[in-house]
């Protein structure tokens, strides 16, 4: 679920843990319950995603969701870290991700405080760090997941060599038009939080084409990129979360191949 129009302010102030604590916490909630957007909760269908079976090892955590082939012919090489988006549960995007894996690739999930990224846009650094076997790593995210996955980069561009974004954009704070970054954008036609011309305008603090690839998903929504229920705010998709996912998978398995 995406904030943009608190997104300035907190970036702003993400770096004063104490002052966002104590004050961004208490009245981000009270604007969240006051606009009915309380922690979406994953569907039956991403809960059964979280079981390991013959093809996928899903390993699940306090602190990561990671799925990697049981077989594959040798050690991923390419590690996708994801953020959820904001006042998502985590476990929502296992569909999505355990896909990816399917196509040979470490892929984490990552939860965040309060499921909100912004109070720890390098919660995926200990990751990094300690899953040494992963030569190359991508981070990305859906919404404020995204944002916070661009503001890692923004920070440190050293540690990954690719931004995969749904339905998610960086802003002048997090301005990554000067930097060497492959970036995937992906996004929806009737996405009613992240507007196409909302992610059209923000084009402008991404790397270039060819650096980055633009993919519009005719028919999708916001909500979609996760299995989570609808959201408020958001369009009616015209196509399924099934196939939005499918689409959105192929893209990014495409990408990750390209960076090898």
């Amino acid at each position: 679920m995406m904030f943009y129009d608190m997104r300035k302010l907190l970036s702003k102030i993400v770096t004063n843990r104490l002052f966002l604590h104590s004050i961004i916490v208490s009245s981000l909630f009270v604007w969240a319950i006051g606009t009915n957007s309380c922690s979406a909760q994953a569907t039956d269908a991403a809960l059964n995603a979280l079981s390991s079976d013959n093809a996928i090892n899903v390993e699940v955590t306090t602190n990561f969701i990671a799925f990697r082939q049981r077989s594959p012919a040798k050690a991923p090489e390419i590690g996708f870290i994801f953020y959820p988006g904001g006042l998502v549960d985590a476990r929502a995007y296992a569909p999505l991700c355990r896909t990816i894996a399917e196509a040979g690739f470490f892929v984490v999930i990552t939860p965040v405080p309060f499921n909100l990224a912004v109070f720890n846009p390098f919660v995926g650094q200990p990751i990094i760090q300690e899953m040494r076997f992963v030569r190359t790593w991508v981070i990305g995210g859906h919404s404020l997941g995204g944002a916070m996955a661009a503001r890692f980069v923004y920070e440190d561009s050293t540690r990954c060599k690719g931004l995969v974004l749904y339905a998610s954009y960086p802003d002048v704070s997090n301005d990554l038009s000067k930097r060497s970054i492959r970036t995937l954008s992906v996004s929806a036609s009737l996405d009613g939080l992240a507007a196409p011309s909302t992610i059209d305008r923000n084009k402008q603090y991404l790397p270039p084409v060819p650096q980055t690839r633009y993919v519009v998903l005719e028919g999708g929504n916001h909500a979609q990129f996760g299995n989570y229920g609808k959201q408020n705010r958001d369009n009616d998709a015209t196509i399924s979360a099934q196939e939005q996912q499918r689409i959105t998978a192929d893209e990014t398995i495409r990408f990750l191949n390209s960076l090898q």
